[in-house]
């Protein structure tokens, strides 16, 4: 998966760079900006995160999303 592609649904989402680094388990802005611009690959399981989220819709995509960002582990 190229940079582009991932700023692409990082768009799609309506979410912004330090939101996007929360998501995926990043250090912040700069992981992200390191992805987008082909420095870094996503890990394989960002990509499959990325790409289930992709093929979503956008109100089902930020469910999902919200539904992380309030678990819990036990």
């Amino acid at each position: 998966m190229k940079g582009k592609d991932v700023r692409l649904i990082r768009e799609k989402l309506g979410l912004s760079v330090e939101e996007f680094a929360e998501l995926l388990c990043l250090a912040g802005y700069q992981s992200v900006m390191n992805i987008e611009s082909d420095f870094r690959k996503p890990s394989k399981l960002a990509i499959r995160l990325l790409r289930y989220l992709d093929g979503q819709q956008r109100k089902k995509a930020l469910d999902l999303i919200e539904e992380f960002k309030g678990y819990k582990p036990k």
